[in-house]
């Protein structure tokens, strides 16, 4: 049963499967300590335990870390190119090289001619090892974050490693597998070869001198190793295997072994030391945790369980922050909201204040009459405003035209005005009529001719040579002539006798004025 120490629910940040074609080994990662389940037999009983662990627990992401003998290596060069041509060329070299159900990886190494680039084919070719767990992981959802294999993580756990020669064979031993030899060239990985198993005691120092003076021929068919160069050989391993290494017969010269005492290297990162013989799996795996590194292996449709969790705790983030921004926001709401409470309380005293002080203003004016009458005698001085004319030159005008008529007594006189009206230039006195034009002035006289000695033949030329002489006058535009002293209209009845005692001659008539 796969089980981790202490109890079965432990809680973890990442977990990680090693994986190899007759061993695997579960890891957790939680706030930086490592635990495992212990190396177990990848065998139907350990697929169904795991299949049960998945189902317990099926979320957290999980690695995927194999490291299998049927990994292969290939250095290609293809010519420059970019976007969809470069990945048309790649396409083709893969078909080339491997195997249609192959897992292949290609990493750029950098150029090899001007318009060239070197590139790395890297490919998992056992399919029988890693889809039974593969096929376990998508049945349960598992957030898979990738597949990577023990020569792509011990590239990137070289590069911090101190004091590495350019050319540097370095000899690492997993406990799901054995020991691997992998070649790095200025720390680009090149080559990788997986040795004798790791039993209990482990191989002789003179077979793995053997395996690494083999592996040594196959760099330099590939020419990979420079001729005439030592080979500086760095072993993951405990002092004691160094000495034997260093002490065994038949070792060449221009073999360099170098102390990598792994022991120390676990020290120096806090981890534990687990019973057994020394292998890295600890280092191995805690670099892993801490860098991440990424997917190699795993196809688009493997890893959308990932990218589901990913985009889950982007939106749970992205609540949180939203949740947070509004706690602030709404903090920020209540504080200004408390400050114009108070501002709103100095307010409302000062306008109470302001409020007494008109009342005591109030009390001490005198009374005014009421605001209608105030409005009415608003809009009179108003409209006198407008209208400003008065009746001065009007009954001026009368007052020199009955100077030269001094027969023509006045017995009322009427005046009006329209500032809304204008007068026609030509306006004939005895053809006008109320119907006919308005004028903006107008002035009715009603009168009497004294004496009248009864020729109403005279009295009705004389009224009528008064309204010539007032329609003469500059600012007249019209006289009217509404009675005269005898009534000559053919509705009248004549009545009297010829000749009878004199009376009085009454008329009138109308001047209108035109414009100032």
């Amino acid at each position: 049963m796969i089980s981790l120490p202490g109890s079965g629910s432990e809680p973890f940040n990442a977990r990680a499967l090693l994986l190899s074609a007759e061993r695997l080994r579960l890891f957790h990662w939680q706030r930086g300590r490592l635990s495992d389940s212990g190396v177990l037999e990848a065998s139907a009983q350990a697929r169904a335990d795991f299949k049960a662990y998945l189902a317990a627990r099926p979320t957290g992401p999980l690695y995927l870390l194999v490291d299998v003998a049927e990994e292969e290596f290939r250095p290609e060069t293809i010519p420059r190119a970019r976007g969809a041509d470069r990945k048309a060329l790649i396409q083709r070299k893969q078909a080339r090289l491997f195997s249609p159900g192959a897992r292949v990886y290609a990493e750029r190494q950098g150029r090899e001619q001007p318009r060239a680039e070197r590139l790395l084919f890297m490919a998992l070719s056992g399919r029988s090892v890693i889809e039974p767990w593969v096929e376990l992981l998508l049945a349960q959802k598992v957030p898979l974050q990738g597949i990577l294999s023990v020569p792509a993580l011990l590239q990137s756990l070289l590069r911090r490693l101190p004091d590495i020669a350019p050319h540097a064979l370095l000899l690492s031993r997993q406990s799901v597998s054995g020991w691997r030899q992998s070649f790095f060239a200025n720390g680009q990985l090149k080559a990788s070869r997986l040795g004798p198993p790791a039993g209990p005691g482990g191989p002789p120092a003179a077979l793995l001198l053997a395996e690494i003076e083999q592996f040594r021929r196959y760099l330099a068919s590939l020419r990979l190793m420079p001729e005439g160069q030592p080979l500086d050989v760095y072993v993951l391993a405990d002092p004691a295997l160094q000495r034997a290494l260093a002490r065994a017969p038949g070792r060449p010269p221009d073999l360099r072994l170098h102390d990598l005492d792994l022991g120390r290297l676990e020290r120096q990162r806090a981890l534990r030391s687990q019973p057994g013989p020394p292998c890295c799996d600890q280092l191995l795996l805690q670099h892993l945790f801490r860098t991440r590194p990424a997917n190699r292996y795993a196809s688009a449709a493997e890893q959308r369980y990932a990218r589901l969790a990913t985009a889950r705790r982007a939106i749970h983030a992205g609540a949180v922050l939203l949740l947070l921004g509004g706690l602030i926001y709404s903090g920020l709401n209540v504080i200004n909201g408390l400050g114009y409470r108070q501002a709103a309380a100095e307010f409302a005293g000062q306008a109470g204040r302001y409020r007494a002080a008109e009342e005591q203003a109030q009390a001490l004016l005198p009374e005014t009459a009421p605001p209608g009458a105030i409005r009415a005698a608003i809009a009179s001085a108003a409209r006198l405003r407008q209208d400003r004319a008065t009746p001065r030159e009007a009954l001026a005008l009368l007052g020199g035209a009955l100077e030269r008529f001094p027969d023509i007594r006045p017995l009322t006189i009427a005046w009006a005005h329209d500032p809304a009206m204008d007068a026609p230039a030509n306006a004939d006195a005895d053809e006008a009529s109320a119907d006919g034009p308005r004028y903006r002035q107008s002035l009715t006289l009603e009168a009497r001719i004294e004496p009248f000695a009864g020729d109403y033949r005279a009295a009705i030329l004389r009224v009528r040579e008064f309204a010539r002489a007032l329609r003469a006058l500059a600012p007249v535009r019209a006289v009217e002539i509404e009675a005269l002293p005898l009534d000559l209209s053919p509705e009248a009845v004549l009545q009297g006798q010829g000749g009878g005692p004199a009376g009085a001659a009454p008329f009138a008539l109308k001047a209108l004025l035109g414009a100032d």
